[in-house]
């Protein structure tokens, strides 16, 4: 099938990123902490939340798309959208038409609602989403009968306001898991693979997003017959590999051709205590995969071919209740922030999550940190749907076809490395596109001597500065292997 729309839009610039916030929180209470709070992810050194109050039960059913200076800033609970000024959206209301559940809350369905740029049309944006809205005649597990997709248009509503254009529109009419939702980017650096699942079968359903409309549906039968659990789908950030993850059949690890949107050489990961559930996201290079399981972390660690080397236990649960409420703060949905670390939901409403630090890092040195981060209001487990958005194409392969130097593709032919604000009085904003592998930051004055070095994790965008030196010009650089960004840093007096 095809997708065709009328869209009337203002070309509005905005950066490449598209991972800059989280939402999270309630519509507020007698209680300061009973309110909405927003993660802001500036660098891989400055991660923090802040309260921030918005109208929405935010539960696990979120769905967000927000860049550096929150001009787009569009959020939904499954439910409900709200935009940039944390007011519901223009035709925001009515998402995911369902007997289940109710529209008072958030949607509780996590994995099932996620946003990707529309390619070629500036700032249109698709929500591909499911829902719990039936239940199978013998198990009586809840399902989803369609999978829909909405169009968000940014500008639609005044001159900077997203709207909804178009709305539950059905994609695909048929039983399926419900959330299990998953998005990578094809081979030409452009387009988007869509990946869902069946229920009580063993078939993945998969559509590719272009700038002409959707086509497909795509099947291939792999792996174990699903049914009601709600799964997760996770691909790697170099977009070879996914973790799909389901309470009844463990974690699976497939390999994935980005050009075909074929999954092969399927491996099955039990564990040998508990795994309440079975969650896996990959760290930023693609070598270790997180599983939060309740009680414990484990780390699977990778074969450069994507076998199974070992699994460690990097956490046990340190016993830690959230007060007023008095909630566990168990190990439940993970997903890797733009700041390079795994922060880790509470399956519980609580003003925590937890964090991994170095998740590139074997055992230990991944450096776990239960209720790590301070989430400013109680939030539960509103952690969204994370894609990369700036991976590019696999170069050399056969659909890697796209002239980059057109300028419509989100992957920018000539990277630039910013730095804001320039002159400074000690702290700057580094910002670039991200890139595949870990590189290394280095400060030197004009003598060439280092005033800092320190390791960049991969598709990381962004990194704080907080310069301790005379006043003066620096020269900061960037360097990944044979590739290298600079700028000119000048620090003047306070």
């Amino acid at each position: 099938m095809a997708l065709w729309h009328a869209l009337f839009f203002v070309c509005v610039g905005h950066c490449q990123q598209y991972d800059a916030r989280w939402a999270g929180g309630y519509p507020g209470g007698p209680a300061p902490a009973f309110g909405g709070n927003k993660t802001l992810f500036l660098s891989d050194e400055v991660t923090y939340s802040v309260q921030e109050p918005h109208s929405l039960f935010m539960e696990e059913g979120v769905a967000m798309i927000t860049n550096e200076e929150d001009s787009l800033f569009a959020y939904m609970n499954g439910w409900r959208f709200n935009n940039a000024a944390h007011l519901p959206m223009l035709n925001g209301d009515g998402f995911n038409p369902s007997s289940i559940g109710s529209t008072d809350d958030g949607l509780r369905a996590s994995y099932s609602q996620l946003i990707v740029p529309w390619p070629a049309h500036p700032d249109s944006f698709l929500l591909f989403h499911n829902v719990p809205d039936a239940y199978w005649p013998v198990s009586n597990n809840v399902y989803s009968s369609k999978l829909y997709y909405s169009v968000i248009v940014q500008g639609l509503d005044g001159d900077t306001l997203a709207g909804v254009s178009s709305k539950n529109n059905v994609l695909l009419e048929e039983p399926m898991l419900r959330g299990g939702l998953g998005v990578v980017k094809h081979a030409n650096g452009r387009d988007w693979w869509l990946l869902s699942h069946g229920m009580m079968n063993d078939e993945f359903v998969l559509f590719l997003l272009s700038p002409s409309g959707i086509d497909g549906p795509f099947y291939q039968a792999i792996g174990d017959v699903m049914e009601g659990s709600t799964p997760a789908a996770i691909f790697s950030m170099q977009g070879d590999r996914l973790a799909y993850g389901q309470f009844v059949s463990g974690l699976d690890i497939y390999d994935f051709d980005r050009c075909t949107g074929i999954l092969s050489n399927r491996r099955n990961v039990n564990f040998t205590e508990q795994a309440t559930f079975r969650v896996g996201q990959f760290s930023p290079d693609g070598s270790k995969i997180y599983v939060p399981a309740g009680i414990y972390i484990y780390q699977l660690q990778l074969e450069p071919d994507g076998d199974l080397a070992a699994i460690d236990t990097v956490a046990f649960y340190d016993g830690f209740y959230d007060d007023n409420p008095v909630f566990a703060t168990y190990f439940v949905y993970p997903m890797l922030a733009r700041d390079g670390r795994i922060y880790i939901s509470t399956g519980n409403s609580t003003r925590y999550m937890h964090v991994i630090n170095e998740p590139d890092l074997p055992g230990d040195a991944c450096g776990v940190v239960q209720h790590g981060h301070h989430r400013a209001t109680w939030s539960a487990n509103s952690i969204p749907y994370r894609p990369n958005y700036g991976l590019g194409p696999v170069v050399g392969s056969v659909c890697d076809s796209l002239d980059l130097s057109t300028g419509a593709l989100e992957w920018p032919g000539d990277a630039v490395l910013r730095a804001s604000p320039n002159p400074t009085t000690g702290t700057v904003l580094l910002r670039w596109p991200g890139q595949p592998e870990a590189g290394n930051l280095e400060v030197l004055d004009t003598e060439g001597r280092a005033l800092l070095r320190r390791r960049i994790s991969p598709w990381t965008g962004e990194h704080a500065l907080d310069l301790k030196a005379a006043s003066g010009m620096y020269q900061c650089r960037l360097v990944w292997g044979s590739r290298l960004l600079s700028t000119r840093i000048i620090l003047m007096e306070p």
